[in-house]
């Protein structure tokens, strides 16, 4: 095989990132798009680069039957993602997927269960791993500038803009935290190398009323695998009139120093007791994670980091719901 077909299926979420690294890549090629569910408006992808022009189905299992891709990448509401997730592994698809890839730890169990027996590589679309700010704050953690993190800081903040009618369904939404907070999680874990032991988190609508089942405020501490520590905090309450979409920003205070990375601010400013205060450069643009992610799949390389990180973090997303469901403060196993 010296070029990879993908498939699209679905017309919601980060579909966009993945199609960016798409473009110009000669290993791999978008061939057809498909609706996840009658009726769903698919057009913002088709009119992107590389979906322009494309074969479109409107049955996505006759496009896997027909197409008999590679790989599939499925971006659509959040309820659906599992079932499609399945049915592309079952096609023996490679997939992108978007995140959270469950509502509930059954159904994760039984992805989890489809993506092994069909011995397929998967990865969520953790998008925040290509943002410039946070591989320079994976680099200056790796350099051991600031030591061990003892305490973290992470900050998911957007603009409200205009939502899907079905975020006010709790069952089609499956809640804030799993939708925005699994990014946090994603970027802690990322720079950190630090997985999460147990989770406490508070949510509630205050300032949405016509969409009351979804979360616009979360509040969540978590205890990280060395022992350190976690907040995060999450809203849908940044200004209209801000510069930019999303205010995604993380402060790591370590045994040797401290960093800080904001994307609105687009810089990594470190303290360091060895190597004292200053601006750590930013890499030129994003980190071609999906590039790097079919590459493997036409390599025959490995990419069960990626999928292991991918239900580890859905996983406690799921838990950290829970807690704030019931108001307690559980173990993650």
């Amino acid at each position: 095989m010296d070029k990879l077909t993908v498939v699209n299926i679905g017309g919601f979420g980060h579909s966009d990132a993945v199609f960016r690294d798409l473009v110009g890549m000669q290993e791999a090629e978008l061939i057809g798009l498909a609706p996840a569910y009658k009726g769903e408006d698919i057009s913002k992808f088709m009119k992107l680069e590389p979906g322009v022009g494309k074969k479109v189905y409107d049955d996505y299992k006759q496009m896997l039957r027909e197409l008999k891709p590679d790989v599939a990448v499925i971006s659509t509401r959040l309820d659906l993602i599992p079932l499609l997730v399945m049915d592309a592994a079952d096609a023996g698809c490679h997939i992108i997927a978007e995140k959270p890839l469950a509502l509930d730890l059954a159904m994760l169990e039984k992805v989890r269960k489809s993506v092994e027996r069909n011995k397929i590589n998967l990865t969520a679309m953790l998008t925040m791993r290509s943002d410039p700010q946070f591989v320079a704050a994976r680099q200056v953690y790796d350099s051991g500038a600031i030591g061990e993190a003892v305490l973290v800081n992470a900050r998911k903040s957007y603009k409200w803009g205009t939502r899907p009618d079905w975020f006010g369904d709790k069952d089609k939404y499956g809640g804030t935290i799993g939708w925005v907070g699994i990014h946090a999680f994603d970027y802690i874990n990322y720079i950190t190398g630090l997985g999460f032991t147990k989770v406490a988190a508070m949510q509630g609508n205050f300032a949405h009323s016509e969409r009351s089942a979804c979360e616009d405020n979360c509040a969540l501490v978590a205890e990280l695998g060395n022992g350190g520590h976690a907040t995060i905090s999450v809203d849908y309450c940044r200004p209209e009139v801000a510069p930019t979409h999303g205010d995604d920003w993380i402060r790591i205070v370590g045994t040797k120093g401290a960093l800080e990375a904001s994307g609105s601010k687009k810089e990594c400013s470190v303290i360091s007791k060895d190597k004292g205060s200053f601006q750590y450069p930013l890499p030129d643009g994003k980190a071609k994670i999906f590039s790097r992610f079919l590459l493997n799949v036409l390599g025959g390389k490995s990419n069960d980091e990626i999928a292991q990180v991918s239900f580890m973090l859905t996983k406690v997303c799921l838990i950290a719901r829970e807690a704030a469901q019931k108001n307690k403060v559980l173990n993650i196993e």
